[in-house]
């Protein structure tokens, strides 16, 4: 009987620590219905600031590219990554944040889009050739800011850094 609290104390921080060491990369990486909650709230939050916003459809039109730039760099690190939970990370971590992309892209016209998307296509091929050849300092940048857009507690922040560029 004198274990056992011992051994209940033990199980309470066990859990404490395991809860604190293993922090998601970004939002985004959600699973299951988790990730349909947090790509609603991500999507909400961000249309929401864009409304407010006076330069609106110009700062739509960043917020699509960089969510595209973030999906297709999630894709091609998917591709890269050797390591199986790495991989599984980063293709939900795309799924996700293509989500977000095609939601906050719905008022854009339809050329519009594709002309934004396939400005971010070539910039991710470059980024990725570039990180293969020199490493991960051209994409680390990029992957701060998409776990930015992709944290409620950092949007606005990175929304009001993405309307500067």
């Amino acid at each position: 009987m004198s274990d056992s609290p011992r051994v209940s104390l033990l199980s309470v921080f066990c859990l404490l620590l395991a809860v604190l060491i293993s922090p998601r990369f970004a939002y985004a990486q959600s699973t299951g219905a988790d990730s349909t909650w947090t790509v609603l709230d991500v999507t909400a939050a961000i249309n929401r600031a864009i409304e407010e916003s006076k330069d609106g459809v110009e700062l739509r039109e960043k917020v699509v590219r960089r969510f595209s730039e973030c999906s297709l760099m999630y894709g091609g690190l998917s591709t890269l990554a050797s390591n199986a939970e790495a991989k599984k990370n980063y293709v939900q971590a795309q799924t996700a944040t293509m989500e977000v992309e095609w939601t906050i892209g719905k008022p854009l016209q339809s050329d519009k889009r594709l002309e934004i998307e396939e400005a971010a296509r070539k910039t991710v091929a470059l980024m990725l050739r570039t990180m293969k050849a020199q490493g991960e300092k051209e994409v680390g940048p990029l992957l701060k800011n998409c776990k930015a857009l992709n944290d409620l507690k950092e949007i606005k922040n990175a929304l009001r850094e993405l309307s500067l560029h």
